[in-house]
């Protein structure tokens, strides 16, 4: 048999389609058929002169230009000439935005690109809005076919997951365990409550492994007749590797760890009451290196913010034990647990009366899973005694926030208090707002913001001066009013200017709609700079403590008659370039932390010397401000630079927080930065309770401070929380997320008039999707989706004929991106020969996936703002060779798939299958 290798017809069929290139074939004459003009990114094509379309650009000259678009192909479709405009209009573009990042721009060269890229992004999408394409349909965002929501509402949880209490073998003693370890497990049913006792005792000889006491604790429940139940819950070990000769070496994997779970469900409140109790204290502090190469423009300090817990009293509560593998670990501590969300700085911390813990934060991010509308905002945050997280709240500032002060009621009431730049939809505003001036809208304004016990806001005030001004502490009054001190650099409303920056005192009650009104607003201080840095109740009193001209300076206002009358003040001394860091009413004495070079402070009685340098002290004085012979003042530090961050003062113990600039008294230094908690006898002089710790990096930072007077107990062991599990969260979304009311998206179906959706004060996801059905004559299909526990609004269309467009509101108003849902338009499709068409038969749609909001304002937004015009200028080409495919006979594709593939076509195949059975005959088949 004579052999033909098949290889060599399909060698020379491919050599046919070599130069032929995708877009034509030569119809066996040798001459390129084209089925489409030659694209501007051809290499065929001539390259655009990109300085020159970047100086028409700066000039405000059009980046669209039809005219300019040539076609090479006669008859042609429109589209083309449409589509390589926009083309070279999105590259002009990305050549603003790299130009952007160039480095040495003088202030003037950088407000030339800005405006001429936020003229052309303005063009690109009236292009795109109006261009009328004859074979496709463009859209300037993004095109699908459902827009589902970002934020939701969670689902009720009915299970409790403690921290790890073993690690390795669950049937292993577990150490938490051991000892006098007892507690109330009170449960509350629908018509009878049941305290059941829980005593690891009753265990007798019997190990005290995870399965026994939980064993014993269920069989104690199930005799009380409730249904809560606890189980172990399984930890898988972390994956472990390291690197090797530029190879990951992968280790086999870390121990698995257990710990408890609560299982509970709806019909059942479940409470964990503690026998025996300690003071407990919180403190938060920013932990690692600030700059680990040494060059502070480099910016690469990977920081965390950590809520700790220490226990400070040992005998009748055990003392803690430390975490398997926790490092930095110092006796007393609890534990130490990140703070979640991109948080940039800790403000304060408050512990409330059902013993959670509040945390007040500036972000510049996501946090708690909520995005925010600008740089910076301002973050609730509320964790239970064991450092759970049980919401977070985002103010939703449009531009910038900062939360500076923090205060807890007795009822559950949380005022927060601080500045504001830019809109804040909802605010109850001043007379002299400057977010009412577009010439003030670069200024700072106070506001103070009120939440009820379950994180959902009740009211808003915002008022400022002309120029900056800002609410730097809060406090509530026995009546529900709200009582706030802070600065300005100008009058605030009905107020006398007294130079510099001047302090303020004001007070807020709330009218029969609920509304806030300032009740009085009183400033005070002297000519030079003065800054706020404590407010206290006393009866009828307002107190405060403020840094005026470098001095301590201490004032009393009688509030009896509504307006403040200032009845007493007292000059503490200069502290010598040192600062307050809190004020605290403790019975009839003041309380005043703070850091100072003054080693006499003329607060009374030194009763512990300053020890040089920076010293952190505590004076306590009486809260008339006369002098008395209990007047004290002690000094804590040692031969370095100490500095107080943080003062709580809790049935006569007062406590401070800090960083130390050294070794510090019977302490040792442990990292490069250290930080220390005390409790000092201030009228003895003495120490109490002192430790130093440090952190990552041996860096650490601490700022706020709290007590829980009966915070500590053997539950903290167990991973257990004091106080009731908190499982029912809000159904507002203003209070899940970053929306505010006011706050507003846009949304047309089928062409029409689009139509502004606004959020309400009580929106929930029920409200919101019937608004949306109303507001576009019920043609769009609105209902939730559940993903991770979450219901999640999602929008589609009704039918295959139906087009919806989601439009963003005015920036600092807009809904659309805090709720999640995607800018652009949400159209039915199907697969027709393996690709995605529109289900109603008509043009494809096509989405550029460019939003309204690119900006180049940061480094950050300009490689984010080039990725996406990078990749429009793709859907660009992809429009093109779809339009190319669908003028190219099927015959042409199939070769070119072929050629691809590197595989002959079906009637080649067939072909040579027909020489080799004549060869197979000519020779006998042999």
């Amino acid at each position: 048999m004579i052999g033909f290798d098949s290889n060599l017809l399909v060698n020379y069929y491919q050599s046919k389609l070599t130069g032929l290139g995708g877009a034509s074939s030569s119809g066996g004459t040798g001459v390129a058929t084209k089925y489409a003009p030659t694209a501007p990114w051809s290499p065929q094509a001539k390259p655009a002169d990109t300085s020159a379309l970047l100086k028409t650009a700066l000039q405000g000259g059009k980046l669209i230009d039809e005219g300019a678009a040539s076609l090479d192909l006669s008859g042609a479709s429109s589209d083309y000439k449409k589509l390589f405009a926009l083309y070279q209009g999105l590259g002009t573009l990305t050549a603003l935005a790299e130009r952007a990042n160039a480095k040495n721009l003088t202030s003037f060269d950088s407000s030339r690109i800005l405006a001429a890229f936020n003229k052309g992004m303005a063009e690109v999408a009236g292009y795109v809005d109006t261009a009328a394409f004859e074979k496709v349909r463009l859209g300037f965002a993004e095109v699908s076919d459902t827009s589902r929501a970002a934020i939701g509402i969670a689902r009720a949880k009915t299970e409790y997951v403690t921290a790890p209490l073993v690690t390795g073998v669950a049937d292993s003693a577990v150490p938490a365990f051991a000892g006098d370890v007892r507690f109330n497990i009170a449960v509350q049913q629908i018509n009878s409550s049941q305290t059941v006792q829980i005593d690891l005792a009753e265990m007798g000889a019997q190990t005290r492994t995870l399965p026994n006491v939980i064993n014993h604790i269920n069989a104690k429940l199930e005799a009380a007749g409730v249904t809560t139940r606890f189980a172990q819950e399984r930890i898988p070990g972390a994956e472990r590797s390291y690197q090797s000769g530029g190879k990951t070496i992968k280790l086999a994997p870390a121990p698995d760890q257990w710990a408890m779970k609560i299982k509970t469900d709806i019909t059942e409140k479940v409470t964990f009451q503690a026998v025996d109790t300690a003071p407990a204290v919180y403190l938060t502090q920013k932990v690692g290196d600030p700059d680990p190469d040494g060059k502070p423009e480099t910016k690469d300090g990977v920081l965390v913010n950590q809520l700790l817990k220490f226990q400070t009293e040992a005998g009748v509560v055990p003392a803690p034990l430390q975490p398997t593998g926790e490092a930095n670990w110092v006796e007393g501590r609890i534990f130490a647990k990140p703070l979640e969300g991109a948080i940039e700085t800790v403000r304060a911390t408050q512990v409330g009366s059902d013993g959670s813990v509040y945390v007040l934060a500036d972000i510049t991010g996501p946090a708690g899973g909520q995005a925010i509308k600008g740089a910076r905002d301002v973050a609730l945050m509320k964790y239970d005694s064991a450092g759970n997280l049980l919401y977070t709240r985002v103010l939703g500032a449009a531009d910038d926030a900062k939360g500076l002060a923090l205060a807890v009621s007795a009822d559950g009431q949380v005022a927060v208090a601080g500045s504001v730049t830019g809109g804040l939809n909802g605010a109850v505003d001043g007379p002299l707002n400057s977010s009412t001036s577009a010439a003030l809208a670069d200024k700072s304004d106070s506001f103070v913001t009120v939440f009820n016990a379950k994180g959902e806001e009740l009211w808003t005030a915002r008022r400022g001066a002309r120029m900056e001004d800002e609410a730097s502490q809060i406090t509530f009054g026995p009546d529900g009013k709200v009582y706030v001190a802070g600065r300005s650099k100008s009058t605030m409303p009905g107020t006398t200017a007294l130079g510099g920056w001047d302090s303020y005192v004001e007070g807020f009650s709330v009218n029969a709609k609920g509304e806030p009104q300032a009740l009085f607003t009183q400033s005070f201080g002297t000519a030079a700079d003065d800054r706020p840095a404590g407010l206290v109740l006393d009866g009828n009193a307002l107190v405060t403590a403020s840094v005026e001209d470098g001095r301590a300076v201490v004032r009393r206002f009688d509030i009896s008659s509504g307006a403040p009358v200032q009845t007493a003040m007292r000059d503490l001394g200069d502290l010598q370039g040192g600062s307050i860091t809190g004020l605290a009413l403790d019975g009839g004495q003041l309380v005043i932390a703070g850091s100072t070079r003054n080693a006499a402070l003329d607060a009374g009685t030194v009763t512990r010397a300053h020890a040089g340098g920076v010293d952190a002290f505590a004076a306590q004085i009486s809260a008339d401000l006369s002098t008395t012979p209990g007047d004290a003042v002690a000094y804590y530090g040692g031969a370095g630079d100490d500095r107080a961050a943080g003062l709580a003062v809790s049935n006569g113990q007062v406590w401070i927080t800090g960083q130390a600039g050294g070794a510090l008294p019977d302490l040792a230094a442990m990292g490069k930065a250290d930080g220390f908690l005390a409790r000092l006898d201030v009228a003895a002089g003495a120490v109490a309770w002192s430790q130093q710790f440090t952190g990552k990096d041996g860096h650490a930072v601490p700022g706020s401070i709290a007590i829980a007077q009966q915070g500590a107990s053997v539950l903290d062991r167990l991973g257990l929380p004091t106080g009731e599990l908190s499982f029912s969260g809000s159904s507002k979304l203003t209070a899940v997320s970053a929306l505010r009311a006011g706050d507003q998206f846009n949304i047309a179906v089928n062409g029409g008039r689009p139509k502004a959706i606004s959020i309400a004060v009580d929106e929930t996801l029920e409200s919101l999707m019937l608004k949306i059905r109303r507001a576009t004559g019920f043609q769009v299909k609105v209902d939730t989706a559940v993903t991770d526990g979450v219901r999640r609004l999602q929008i589609k269309p009704l039918n295959d004929r139906s087009v919806i467009e989601l439009t963003p509101a005015a920036a600092g108003q807009d809904a659309l991106s805090i709720l999640g849902l995607k800018e652009g338009v949400i159209r039915a499709s199907k697969i027709e020969d393996g690709k995605t068409v529109a289900a109603d038969g008509k043009a494809n749609f096509y989405g550029l996936g460019l939003h309204s909001k690119i900006n180049l304002s940061s480094p950050e937004q300009v490689r984010h703002a080039i990725s996406e015009l990078t990749q429009a200028q793709g859907v660009i080409r992809k429009i093109y060779t779809d339009l190319r495919d669908a003028a190219t006979p099927k015959s042409v594709l199939a070769q070119r798939q072929a050629a691809s593939t590197g595989q002959a076509p079906a009637y080649m195949t067939a072909r040579i299958a027909n020489y080799q059975a004549a060869l197979d005959r000519l020779t006998g088949g042999g």
